[in-house]
């Protein structure tokens, strides 16, 4: 317990303040009702936001570019005031987090090649990464080709997944394969960090990292199914071998279950089982598997703050509260009703607790 104490004290009550700054029911109560842009964003300048939105302009075309480079440099500047606070082992694993945020820069260079748009007005579409990432997003804007931006990432770690993938899209000139080799490395890369954990922020950790792969896996498969009607043994290649589905067998009954019901009875897990048990279809699925993750999401924060828990949780709460965010002011912009927002939002009920 002193050796926990000693890793966490700093870092515990760093974390728990930060903590304090997220946002409320009742500022989302008053955010569902605002009558207009002006009231929203104006609330949102009251709160741990306002230095964020001084001076957004939500008139300018590019508005909502504008409004996710300035929500994610927040996220950007909280994340190295969490990292700060720990000792070098966790930190090294905290950093791994930022694989997420750079798979989706990539994600964008490679659109951008792809559909030949201009460096600079991709550029808007970046997330400001320059504290987080040694990669210089704006530069492999203005590389000739996609397989030259892939050599040129050869001596990285993002090198390898993007050559896994490169070969097909060549054939099919489809980014799919090298998008979700991104993906698929992410979440690897995540997998294998906790081995660099203590034996008990392992296990903590696990246990947050299995139940967001779980989810994925279970998502992605009803997606690659009934969206995209993949062949069963195409789905298999792209679920995620972590968290239940390690096992190959449990990958392969969940890739070729042949619709929502039979993939429910094949879950590997009786708390999914029961969890998705009577779900008529995907968007059933989707919407129960959300409620899940946030109620991990509570559960793991309401342990001692002296473990690794801690600040996963909060930089995943943040991260969602920043999708909140955009969904709220888009919405807005889109003229959308509140009733029609409100399903999409992840909120903190009363006491803590999440709904």
């Amino acid at each position: 317990m002193i050796a926990k104490l000693w890793r966490y004290a700093y870092g515990g009550a760093k974390i728990m303040a930060l903590k304090s700054y997220l946002l409320s029911p009742d500022d989302y109560h008053y955010l569902l009702r605002a009558r207009n842009l002006e009231d929203l964003v104006g609330y949102l300048r009251t709160t741990a936001y306002g230095p964020t939105l001084s001076g957004w302009d939500w008139h300018r075309s590019d508005a909502e570019a504008e409004l996710s480079r300035r929500l994610y440099g927040n996220l950007a500047q909280v994340f190295l005031k969490v990292r700060r606070g720990l000792k070098p082992r966790e930190s090294r694993f905290l950093d791994l987090l930022v694989y997420r945020l750079v798979a989706e820069n990539l994600k964008v260079v490679l659109r951008a090649l792809n559909l030949r748009l201009d460096p600079d007005r991709a550029a808007a579409r970046l997330l400001p990464l320059a504290d987080l990432s040694t990669l210089v997003f704006p530069a492999m804007l203005r590389q000739e080709s996609i397989p030259r931006l892939v050599d040129s990432l050869a001596h990285t770690v993002w090198g390898p997944p993007l050559a896994k993938g490169l070969s097909r899209f060549e054939r099919e000139a489809n980014l799919f394969p090298l998008e979700m080799s991104l993906d698929l490395f992410v979440y690897a890369s995540l997998w294998q960090g906790l081995e660099g954990l203590s034996r008990a922020d392992r296990r903590i950790a696990a246990g947050i990292l299995g139940a967001l792969i779980d989810i994925t896996n279970i998502t992605w498969t009803g997606r690659f199914r009934d969206l995209y009607n993949f062949p069963p043994e195409e789905t298999y290649q792209y679920l995620l071998e972590a968290g239940s589905f390690v096992r190959p067998g449990a990958r392969h009954d969940l890739a070729f279950a042949a619709d929502t019901g039979e993939m429910i009875l094949r879950l590997p897990r009786a708390g999914y089982r029961e969890l998705l048990q009577g779900a008529g279809d995907r968007a059933e699925v989707e919407t129960r598997l959300r409620q899940h993750w946030m109620a991990t999401l509570s559960k793991s924060l309401a342990r001692p703050p002296f473990q690794i828990g801690l600040p996963i949780t909060f930089l995943f709460f943040k991260k969602l509260e920043l999708d909140n965010l955009i969904t709220l002011i888009t919405g807005m912009l889109l003229d959308l009703p509140s009733e029609r927002v409100a399903p999409w939002l992840w909120r903190r009920a009363a006491g803590g607790g999440h709904v």
